[in-house]
């Protein structure tokens, strides 16, 4: 289950070596991009017994007219974003007295009793350093801090939108230190300078703030149910104390959008779900962080590959590649046994910070859509892949596809696979159509392209899951979806875009072949650009013979390349720009293989006679096998049952051929 997994991947961060301010970083919001602007205002109160002093900081500088935190000092003011409910109300449980203070509490600023009993004081109440502290030992601050805003009011107050933060730097609580000169402890993280006692600096013990933090979240998931002396689901053992994994820590988790749960539980009976230990629970709030901060989006190029019209090929075209939902990606890798944490959070950490990669690890862009690059890992872990849509941070999200027990070593045989079909067979493809190299394939640049072009997109999901878990594909979709492509473009009179098309099926059948063969381990093969040019050989020497025939595929592109050499002909006797339009399709139809056969086929000889032309001598030998091999066909039926295959086959060979010589009707033929 999900919140397993992300507490597998937790436990090798808890015991990493990340030091105070980085796991501060992890657990709170202070480089959460929605918190930036609340550090221009820092209201910093200094207590020491009853004296107590005012600091204005901005922690951080305007860069043009976007505000950049100061990175090397905010781990020092550990604020916690609320997620849901009323934001002007306290919310949660906080580690240490840093309030958000948003603009009508910071308009209030100068209504000193109102400010010190609504504001100050509910807050004080679920601050964890203050929790065996008298209420009015908690009025006294209250009192303190409201009276120092007050008298300072006209010093900070703005005409414009004001966000901030209110800290109270409480020396009488071990939470906080004044030190003189330079503090090498690094535990100890530096707020700004005492003005209660001068040449000294403020400090925030980093050790009490997470243990705070950590209390503080797991007091928070309590408000939805705990029990003492109870099983946990995670461990399966007796524990002091567990709370309910569906809390606000991770929305996705989150009960503030309805999941089904029976109808006896109350608002806090979500403990009779999953249970969670302090221990477990501290590894779910390090994992959820880790997954939060190496969430990507797909891309928008990939995001219209997957989903723009899959039949309409002037629809795909006319979509803009912003006119998709955005999707967010998440890889979890998690461990199949307890092994070597750090080895692991190294690896992690590698992911996190994409550090050291090579191309030998895994791209997930090209096997996902994700822009992120995990490093190889063993087949004693799985890589499990994670997509939504929607505002997480709202727990306003749809959950599009959950990938698991993705196995290492077959995601690094589909990206060889994947990188093989785009540098080589690609190229090689592209110059049997002889079309240029050096425009961007983006059909063919990552799995869920390819799939999305190949079935719809419709079939996206559940085929990249029967992909990933190495289970074999069906193939005749792909046949139907490119003939009505090349049908509607063969009535416009696109052969670019039908040679376009023609590109990316036979590019996703050369991935088909090696799929099916190295990964699925299954007999079927298609018809790939090998057997194609061998036919195009024989057919320029006129070697085709009735046995080349036999299968519809076999004579639908030799009779492409059959058509196409007497169009030829045909224009140089006749003027008329294309046999096909002229003769074979009929006015507002599409083209079937019963049309080729009978309307173009079966009058290529009377057509000869009439206008006296003279056909190249490959034309004359290969025109009588492919005369019969119709009628066979037709007995068995396949011009109707696989008339997909034939029409992609005839379509391929028609657009393939080009004259070697002069064409027919000059003395020297074809």
């Amino acid at each position: 289950m999900l919140s397993e997994d992300i507490i597998r991947i937790g436990r090798p961060i808890v015991s990493g070596d990340l030091s105070n301010e980085q796991r501060i970083r992890w657990l709170t919001d202070v480089d959460n991009e929605v918190c930036k602007n609340f550090f221009q205002h820092v209201f910093l109160i200094e207590i020491f017994a009853d004296h107590a002093d005012f600091h204005f900081l901005e922690i951080g500088n305007d860069e043009g007219e976007d505000f950049q935190v100061d990175k090397t000092r905010n781990a020092a003011f550990p604020i916690i974003y609320p997620n849901g409910g009323n934001p002007l109300h306290a919310q949660g449980i906080y580690p240490v007295p840093v309030f958000l203070m948003y603009e009508k509490h910071i308009n209030d600023m100068n209504k000193e009793k109102e400010f010190a009993s609504k504001v100050v004081l509910p807050r004080l109440k679920k601050t964890v350093i203050y929790k065996n502290e008298s209420d009015e030992r908690l009025e006294c601050i209250a009192q303190q801090v409201a009276a120092l805003l007050k008298e300072n009011y006209d010093s900070f107050i703005e005409d414009e939108k004001q966000l901030g933060i209110l800290y109270i730097c409480d020396l009488n609580s071990p939470s906080f230190k004044s030190l003189s000169g330079n503090n090498l402890d690094k535990k100890l993280l530096r707020i700004t300078e005492s003005k209660l006692f001068p040449s000294s600096h403020l400090y925030l013990d980093g050790d009490i703030a997470l243990e705070g933090i950590i209390e503080a979240r797991f007091s928070e998931a309590k408000e939805l149910g705990y029990k003492k002396k109870a099983i946990s689901t995670i461990t399966n053992k007796q524990e002091e104390e567990v709370v309910s994994i569906y809390n606000k820590s991770w929305l996705w988790l989150s009960p503030t959008w309805e999941m089904p749960k029976p109808i006896h539980w109350e608002k806090n009976d979500w403990i009779n779900g999953i249970k969670v230990d302090k221990k477990s629970y501290e590894a779910f709030l390090y994992g959820a962080q880790f997954l939060k901060q190496i969430t990507a989006p797909i891309s928008n190029a990939i995001l219209k590959e997957m989903f723009a019209p899959y039949m309409n090929v002037e629809a795909k075209r006319k979509m803009k590649s912003t006119s998709f939902e955005q999707i967010y990606g998440v890889p979890l890798v998690v461990p199949l046994l307890d092994g070597d944490s750090q080895q692991l959070y190294k690896k992690y950490s590698r992911i996190l910070n994409q550090e050291n990669l090579t191309d030998a690890d895994l791209h997930l862009e090209i096997l996902a859509g994700i822009n992120r690059i995990i490093p190889r890992f063993s087949d004693e872990h799985r890589l499990n892949l994670l997509y939504y849509s929607g505002d997480l941070s709202r727990g306003n999200m749809h959950v599009r596809l959950m990938l698991t027990d993705i196995i290492p070593s077959v995601a690094e045989k589909l990206q060889t696979l994947i990188k093989e079909i785009n540098t080589i067979d690609l190229f090689d493809i592209r110059a049997f159509f002889n079309l240029s190299q050096d425009r961007t394939f983006y059909r063919v640049q990552s799995l869920p392209s390819i799939i999305s072009n190949a079935f719809g997109q419709g079939y996206t999901w559940s085929t990249l899951q029967s992909i990933f878990h190495q289970q074999p594909l069906g193939i005749n979709r792909i046949y139907e979806a490119t003939a009505r492509k090349l049908a509607e473009l063969a009535n416009k009179e696109d052969y670019w875009g039908m040679m376009d098309e023609l590109v990316f099926h036979f590019v996703f059948l050369a991935f088909y072949n090696k799929y099916s063969l190295r990964i699925a381990q299954n007999k079927e093969r298609v018809k790939t650009l090998n057997g194609w040019n061998l036919l195009l050989d024989k057919y320029r020497e006129g070697k085709i013979f009735l046995e080349d025939l036999l299968e519809v595929e076999q004579l639908g592109f030799v009779t492409g390349l059959l058509l196409k050499q007497f169009s030829h002909s045909y224009h140089f006797k006749t003027g008329h720009d294309d046999f096909l339009k002229h003769r074979v399709i009929k006015f507002g139809s599409k083209i079937t293989p019963e049309m080729i056969w009978k309307s173009g086929i079966l009058i290529c000889e009377p057509l000869k006679l009439q206008w006296n032309m003279n056909l190249a001598s490959n034309f004359e030998k290969v025109l009588p096998y492919v005369l019969q091999a119709f009628i066979e066909a037709d007995n068995k039926k396949l011009l109707i049952n696989e008339k997909d295959k034939f029409m992609t086959a005839f379509w391929s060979g028609y657009l393939v051929y080009k004259k070697e010589q002069k064409e027919e009707g000059n003395e020297s033929g074809n």
